[in-house]
């Protein structure tokens, strides 16, 4: 498995449109510098009133299949 740290801050108005199903995946930049496509629901645990703001890593595999997604910050 690989992993990938990516900083992410959405605010309310930006998780409703998730929410709302207007929007199904969240495209991010990696400190490594690569882009990611992650499907939405794989964020939901982290929604708060503020939205989603953090530090989070991800594990993937070589083909691309997400595994774990925790918090860092």
């Amino acid at each position: 498995m690989h992993t990938a740290v990516f900083s992410i801050s959405l605010n309310s108005e930006q998780v409703l449109l998730y929410y709302k199903g207007k929007k199904h995946r969240v495209q991010v930049r990696t400190r490594e510098g690569f882009t990611m496509s992650l499907p939405y629901d794989i964020l939901l645990q982290h929604v708060t009133r503020e939205g989603i703001h953090g530090t989070f890593e991800i594990s993937y595999s070589d083909d691309g299949k997400l595994g774990d997604l925790r918090r860092l910050s």
